[in-house]
């Protein structure tokens, strides 16, 4: 998609108050003290996108838009699916377990403030919707749209928008409020995922700034 079809698409989109749903800011996508740099898994990009989604998120709460925070359960066997520690077991470059400080792992990230209006779904894989409260309670709020940002975009924000879309669910992905690690590969598949694959296959992708303007229109 080009420069001028992907602003073409921005303003030709419609939007409205949909749920926003924040995937994996929690320590082991965000902090400093679960990098792995001898891996290339850094978060710097992460966590300075983190104020803005603080930002963001008080601002539409104020709208009175739904916040919806996505945590996963601890990343060790015990809790992963079997298809996913069959995954690590045969394939040892694949293998993403914490190593340590479990349960911290899975703590909201320093700056993410959760409020009582706000619900709070877990997974166990990849998607957000593994949760079925998720979609039982998108269903009876009649939602047939939502507001996507969080970590890591070309992994459970990757896997939830698809997930979310296969359900009947339309996408409104914030590009200034997905992110993924430092590593030069990883930016530039999100790149190619915020300017080819979600706009041109599961719903529009604008900044967080594009969308509160046109929501006010």
């Amino acid at each position: 998609m080009s420069k001028i079809e992907f602003e073409e698409s921005v303003v030709s989109a419609t939007v409205g108050l949909y749920p926003l749903i924040v995937v994996d800011p929690i320590n082991v996508c965000c902090s400093e003290k679960f990098e792995r740099p001898e891996l290339d898994i850094t978060y710097g990009r992460i966590r300075h996108m983190i104020p803005r989604l603080r930002k963001f998120t008080d601002e539409y709460r104020k709208l009175g838009g739904q916040i919806i925070w996505i945590r996963a359960t601890p990343w060790t066997e015990g809790f992963l699916p079997k298809n996913i520690n069959r995954l690590y077991r045969e394939n040892p470059r694949a293998t993403f377990y914490t190593q340590k400080d479990v349960e911290e792992s899975v703590e909201f990230y320093n700056g993410i403030a959760v409020h009582a209006s706000d619900k709070v779904f877990t997974k166990s894989t990849y998607s957000a919707f593994a949760d079925s409260r998720l979609r039982e309670f998108l269903e009876k709020q009649g939602a047939d749209s939502v507001v996507i940002s969080g970590v890591f975009a070309e992994g459970c924000v990757n896997a939830t928008i698809i997930d979310g879309f296969t359900k009947g669910l339309f996408m409104i992905i914030l590009s200034d409020l997905v992110e993924t690690m430092d590593d030069k590969q990883q930016q530039a598949h999100k790149k190619h995922l915020l300017t080819h694959q979600w706009p041109l296959m599961y719903g529009h992708v604008m900044t967080s700034n594009e969308f509160l303007k046109k929501l006010a229109q």
